[in-house]
């Protein structure tokens, strides 16, 4: 994105090529001048939190998967 931006890809032109929306272009080429190349790094964080930790998944999910093998 930020290189077809340097080379004078307007934003909706950006969004089509890379097949995304033009906000998403628009925050990523706005973080990228805000922050350099820092801006560009995952912020990690992102989403809701998780209820059930990854063993408890784990459960879930063979118990499931059992029972729909059995049924």
């Amino acid at each position: 994105m930020v290189e077809l931006s340097w080379v004078g890809q307007r934003v909706p032109a950006i969004a089509d090529e890379l097949r995304c929306s033009s906000n998403t272009v628009r925050r990523w080429l706005h973080r990228f001048n805000r922050s350099g190349l820092d801006g560009l790094e995952d912020l990690g964080g992102q989403g809701p939190v998780r209820r059930i930790t990854e063993a408890q998944r784990s459960r879930i999910i063979g118990w499931s998967d059992s029972h729909l093998q059995a049924g």
